[in-house]
């Protein structure tokens, strides 16, 4: 098949969602398949004169300094990657379908004429709710596309809405991420966490979390990381800016517990490398961290928006080695499951079935 991925823009620092693209373009093209992703300077649709003229001057600009590069993501060279100034048919190439990634991409693929190719969209979140235009979210789900989703729960909440959709759940990077520390040799109290800045992760919720638990327990530290430390963090906090992966296995394997407070998933891909690499999880209950987390056999899971909670599980996990063995364990063994050679079989499958349904 020819298969082409359109993304909303270009990513100029690692995104979950668009390492899963990655990951599936090159596998994808591995298995043969001519395979394109596109990244547009703005995927917005019918922009004003002003706002289109400067998303010209940035592809232009983009383009002569190469920013647009994904250079923190493998990218096999059998996928070729496109700096687009939009996404109309002159600029985004036909295929035989043609997959927005994100859901301010699809109206810019539903517009594509028919000779473009069968379309679809790889929904990787349950964005209704949480993103800013709601409009825009129920436009994606709207057109007469087919849509693939990464887990049980964005299906089923598709199907909700009379929407069926074929479920190819994500792969996990079992090589990269693994158990090199053993859990007893590890500071109890030395907790990691995620920084990101979008406020549905719940970061502000995982700081009031922290602050809670190390009032009660102060021998609590805490590793963090993200794309640039925040202000006052506190003193029990050590920030690492823009790990490679090498990293983050090193950071994981020194932490007994993760935390997230995160309101909205498609999945939760740290929690899971996290857990991988040994460490006990205390996260929130959300559509994407029920794909893997079970409370009480995988996990100590609190509501969003909690916390207390969140601290209470926190401080439960730090003073309780087996329970923290117990759970890793569980979690270790649920995520094994998840084979990046499974997921790329099953999205082959998914677009086959697509194109051949028109």
């Amino acid at each position: 098949m020819k298969i082409v991925f359109v993304e909303p823009g270009a990513s100029l620092r690692p995104v979950g969602g668009t390492r899963i693209v990655y990951e599936h373009a090159n596998r994808l093209a591995e298995r043969g398949h001519d395979v394109t992703v596109v990244l547009p300077a703005s995927a917005a649709i019918d922009a004003r004169l002003r706002k289109r003229l400067r998303l010209w001057l940035r592809w232009r600009r983009w383009k002569a300094d190469g920013r647009w590069r994904p250079t923190w993501a493998r990218i096999s060279p059998k996928v070729k990657v496109l700096w687009a100034p939009d996404l109309s048919a002159r600029h985004v190439p036909a295929g035989d379908v043609v997959v927005a990634t994100v859901w301010n991409a699809v109206e810019g693929v539903d517009r594509l004429p028919p000779s473009h190719g069968v379309k679809a969209f790889f929904a990787q979140h349950w964005d209704f709710g949480f993103e800013r235009n709601a409009e825009g979210v129920e436009r994606a789900w709207a057109p007469a596309m087919a849509k693939i989703v990464i887990a049980r729960s964005i299906r089923a909440k598709a199907a909700e809405r009379g929407v069926d959709a074929a479920l190819v759940p994500n792969g996990l990077e079992l090589a990269t991420f693994g158990l090199d520390t053993p859990l007893d040799q590890r500071d109890p109290f030395r907790v990691a966490l995620i920084h990101q800045r979008a406020s549905y992760k719940g970061f502000d919720d995982a700081l009031a979390a922290l602050a809670i638990a190390h009032a009660a327990e102060p021998r609590l530290t805490v590793e963090m990381y993200g794309p640039a430390a925040p202000d006052d963090l506190p003193a029990y906090v050590t920030y690492h800016v823009a790990p490679t992966d090498a990293d983050l296995r090193a950071l994981y394997n020194r932490a007994s517990v993760f935390v997230s407070a995160s309101h909205n998933e498609g999945w939760g891909l740290p929690p899971c490398e996290a857990a991988l690499c040994g460490a006990a999880l205390a996260i929130t209950d959300n559509l994407g961290h029920r794909e893997f987390a079970f409370d009480g056999r995988t996990a100590l899971l609190s509501q969003p928006h909690d916390p207390p909670a969140l601290a209470a599980n926190l401080l439960a996990l730090i003073a309780d080695a087996e329970l923290r063995a117990r759970l890793n364990a569980g979690a270790r063994a649920e995520l094994a499951q998840y084979d990046w050679n499974r997921s790329s079989a099953l999205m082959e499958e998914a677009l086959t079935r697509i194109v051949a349904a028109g």
